[in-house]
């Protein structure tokens, strides 16, 4: 959403403004440190091999994340992240996608954006737990001794909180833990109020887990103006919600779409941490 704000069109990926107008990308990357956030992710969510592909940029994984790690570190960021998102194919059987060809992709990515320097690694909007192992086992080899976080995105149904696949909140969180995640948690489709209740229940339920979690929540549910999408939610409500989320003693909180730098300021003074100051 910042960088449509800045001019990108739809359906434009994200990635060729990492390569063609890079100083738009440091910007963004900046205005969230400023705002008093210790990490920012990279601009990669789209980077793996496959999605890129279809956008035009076959082959140019490696240099869109070497790209994307240096504007990323020249903001000032306290921690780099490399971004990994779905590939955007679902595993059979709702889709036709080739686990090894899955693989394989997140490999190349995860090693490039290791390779450029990325403190981390974060898999995240995951909508199936298989593809997420997958991305995890992979980011694992490719990049040996980084952290590696996994992070689902999950529904609110009358049963609980799923993934469209059906994939339960407290169980996929265990599963990832287990398969060696450095950190397990939530992220986008839902809005701080109902992911606050997410990480309430993840929290009661596994006390004993082995890695800290992370909740990153959207500035509310988008409300579609001029074919556009607006977030409606208030900074001061989104981070009263973020802040309950901290009291329990999760490992990172932050935002996901239509988190602007307002969000992330506000969230910083309710944490006790100003706006711009140092790491």
């Amino acid at each position: 959403s910042m960088l449509i704000a800045r001019g990108r069109a739809g359906g434009e990926a994200p990635e060729r403004w990492v390569l063609e107008r890079g100083c738009e990308v440091e910007a963004v990357h900046r205005a969230y440190v400023e705002a008093g956030a210790d990490a920012v992710t990279t601009c990669t969510f789209g980077g793996h091999p496959l999605r890129l592909a279809r956008c035009g940029l076959d082959g140019r994984c490696a240099e869109v994340a070497l790209r994307a790690v240096a504007l990323a570190r020249a903001s000032g960021a306290r921690f780099v992240v490399g971004d990994l998102g779905p590939c955007g194919e679902y595993l059979p059987p709702v889709g036709h996608a080739d686990p090894a060809a899955l693989e394989a992709g997140f490999a190349q990515l995860a090693g490039a954006l290791a390779t450029a320097g990325a403190d981390a690694l974060l898999i995240e909007t995951m909508s199936d737990r298989r593809e997420a192992a997958i991305a995890l086992a992979a980011a694992r080899r490719a990049a040996p001794g980084l952290p590696v976080m996994v992070s689902l995105t999950f529904e609110r149904r009358r049963r609980g909180f799923f993934t469209v696949m059906g994939d339960p909140l407290v169980a996929s969180l265990a599963a990832l833990a287990e398969a060696g995640a450095a950190a397990v948690g939530a992220n986008c489709t839902l809005a701080s109020p109902d992911l606050a209740d997410a990480a309430r229940e993840a929290r009661a339920a596994l006390p004993g887990l082995a890695c800290p979690l992370v909740f990153q929540p959207n500035a509310g549910q988008p409300v579609l103006e001029a074919g556009a999408a607006r977030y409606a939610q208030a900074p001061e409500a989104f981070a009263a919600d973020l802040a309950q989320i901290a009291e329990l003693g999760v490992g990172a909180v932050g935002g996901c779409c239509g988190t602007d730098p307002r969000f992330i300021a506000t969230l910083a003074r309710r944490l006790g941490r100003p706006a711009g100051a140092a790491p």
